[in-house]
């Protein structure tokens, strides 16, 4: 009785690690597609008419 208890325990603990390990990496996902859209500029706050034209090279 005592395996099986044992058995059980460690099949559960490893589903419990499986299930955070999947999390965090969904999560890390989520946080790479964040930075990747920030890079893109999509939603910027200045719209491109408003910026100011390059200085010529001298």
């Amino acid at each position: 009785m005592k395996k099986i208890t044992s058995i059980l325990a460690v099949a559960i603990m490893t589903i419990g690690m499986a299930t955070s390990i999947i999390q965090n990496t969904a999560s890390e996902f989520d946080f790479m597609n964040d930075i990747s859209k920030a890079l893109a500029c999509d939603d910027c706050a200045i719209p491109p008419d408003d910026r100011k034209p390059p200085k010529g090279i001298a």
